[in-house]
């Protein structure tokens, strides 16, 4: 297939490599840096998002602030290529697919994955390798979209589970946003309370933490973009942090065995 990808941040830029090895791919970044980087690694590279098309498959994988008009602009032109889009909150464009999309197909394909450092220096196709991948339809959305981009997801390395945008946006905000709230307050929380936190802090805070070093920006987008949800998984922490401070004020040993032993069983389900 070809496959262009318009971002080739993070994410993008995993994904053109991740796919470039059984695929044409080619990419853009509104930024300069990037596409040089990308070049560089050996990778197709365009100086205008025009000249992404035509094309199988559009992937727009842009900072979340530029996903709706990257996709505006790419719409029009996108004949029978598939669009697909990385965005982490699908609520906008689950709007953008009923209200102005026109004959587009558009399909939402979110991989669960990420580190600290962002921008082409980061990426890497390990990043994607056996990751979850969400994908979402649309409105716009038909079979043959949908197997496309179950194509590409598998192609790089994803595990692919169909959700609604809805579903999609919940849980997100509990294992996404949540983790990256509770990080940041863990944070400020700890450098509040011990002047000489770095000679003490072993891997366990260390690795509790690690998501407070996201980038300001990304993070501000991750917590207000999915606000509404991402309130609601806050005030469950909230809830079962209050039946923990409880047990442990009141020396409840069997309530405090019984809340490890929920969130040990929990956590086991992960592996």
């Amino acid at each position: 297939m070809k496959i262009a990808i318009a971002g080739l941040g993070l994410i993008g830029g995993s994904l053109a490599l991740a796919l470039r090895s059984a695929h044409e791919v080619r990419g853009y970044d509104i930024a300069r840096e990037p596409r040089d980087a990308a070049r560089a690694a050996g990778l197709g590279v365009v100086d205008d998002l025009d000249e992404l098309l035509p094309a199988d498959v559009v992937i727009v994988a842009t900072p979340m602030s530029a996903v709706l008009p990257t996709l505006a602009a790419l719409a029009p032109r996108a004949g029978s290529a598939v669009l697909l889009d990385v965005a982490s909150v699908r609520a906008p464009i689950d709007a953008f697919a009923r209200e102005h999309a026109g004959g587009a197909r558009l399909v939402g394909m979110h991989p669960m994955a990420g580190r600290s450092a962002q921008g082409f220096i980061g990426a890497d196709p390990a990043l994607l390798a056996g990751r979850p991948f969400l994908l979402v339809p649309t409105a716009t959305s038909d079979a043959p979209a949908m197997a496309v981009a179950g194509e590409v997801a598998r192609g790089a390395g994803g595990v692919v589970t169909v959700c609604s945008a809805v579903e999609h946006d919940r849980i997100v905000a509990l294992t996404s946003a949540l983790p990256l709230a509770l990080a940041t307050a863990l944070s400020v929380a700890a450098s509040e309370g011990a002047t000489d936190l770095p000679a003490f802090a072993g891997p366990g805070y260390r690795d509790t933490t690690r998501l407070a070093l996201t980038a300001p920006d990304l993070a501000e987008t991750i917590l207000l973009a999915n606000s509404g949800n991402v309130v609601a998984a806050i005030a469950r922490l909230r809830t079962v942090l209050d039946e923990l401070e409880r047990a442990v004020a009141e020396r409840d040993q069997a309530a405090v065995h019984d809340i490890l032993e929920r969130a040990a069983a929990a956590r086991s389900r992960l592996d």
